[in-house]
């Protein structure tokens, strides 16, 4: 297919489908002056991506033509009533985005609340009593702090530990409150990379998630015509486009949505603590 043009205002039609998944996994975000609420003001995605596509440097090795001649995906798409083309590149895209993610993302620490969140709930739950001489807990425990290159600091003071604890479980709100407090911080030169099977699932839920869009929702739901003999199962789609991508090489996953449902089951709860190396 030919180059996308690099206009970022009257954006290609053929990238519908991609600005709307990606306004949902790479928003951009602007401040009202005049209420201080935050809005979604579209998303930084598309030039990256339009660049890349131009550049050839998405991650994949499929082609449109591949894409096409597969009769199986073709039929499916046809069947929902999915523009063949938006698809292409809502595929090119999402591919894309779970290597920069999996393959190639980058170490981040943890949102600033949930840690101390985490920390003030492990100490609480240790917890054994309040007395005249101050905090008791069921286990002994410490804290450490280390900072590079300089010894270890260590708190075994059980009412240290336990005013720690109360101080923040007392003031929990204020600081979810600060801006500060839910910022996941950049690792730069600790790039990492996540299970094949992870890449797998954010592929399926980022697919999901598209087809869970409005208006997307309602135009792709599609019942199976009486006598048709072609699937209709969105996750059943998804399924074959994994193997079509090879991200896997299990033939299973192109005949039968039983073994991508065993990946769903397994990473319903995952959090993904890295960061996408290419969008963000």
């Amino acid at each position: 297919m030919e180059k996308l043009k690099e206009d970022y205002i009257n954006i290609d039609t053929r990238l519908e489908y991609v600005e709307a998944i990606a306004i949902k996994y790479v928003p951009d975000i602007d401040i009202d002056p005049s209420t201080g609420e935050k809005y979604i003001c579209g998303t930084a995605a598309l030039p990256f991506f339009i660049n890349r596509y131009n550049q050839n440097e998405l991650y994949g090795h499929f082609t449109y033509e591949d894409y096409t001649g597969n009769e199986s995906i073709q039929e499916m798409l046809k069947g929902l009533g999915i523009d063949i083309d938006k698809f292409w590149f809502l595929l090119l895209f999402i591919f894309d985005y779970t290597c920069g993610t999996c393959l190639d993302g980058i170490k981040a620490t943890g949102v600033g609340v949930e840690q101390l969140t985490k920390f003030a709930k492990a100490i609480a739950d240790n917890h054994k009593e309040v007395n005249q001489f101050g905090v008791s807990f069921k286990k002994p425990i410490t804290i450490s702090v280390k900072v590079e290159g300089k010894h270890q600091i260590i708190i075994d003071n059980a009412n240290a530990i336990g005013y720690l604890a109360a101080v923040i479980a007392n003031n929990l709100k204020e600081i979810e409150e600060h801006p500060w407090m839910q910022i996941q911080q950049v690792r730069m030169n600790t790039p990492t990379e996540e299970k094949e099977s992870i890449q797998i699932w954010l592929f399926y839920k980022m697919f999901n998630d598209f087809f869970n869009l409005k208006p997307y929702n309602k135009l792709f739901n599609v019942r199976q015509k009486k006598g048709s003999t072609v699937s209709l199962s969105k996750t059943l789609l998804i399924s074959k486009l994994i193997y079509f991508t090879k991200l896997s090489k299990n033939k299973n996953f192109s005949e039968d949505e039983f073994t991508l449902k065993g990946y769903i089951k397994q990473y319903k709860d995952k959090k993904i603590d890295t960061i996408n190396s290419i969008y963000f």
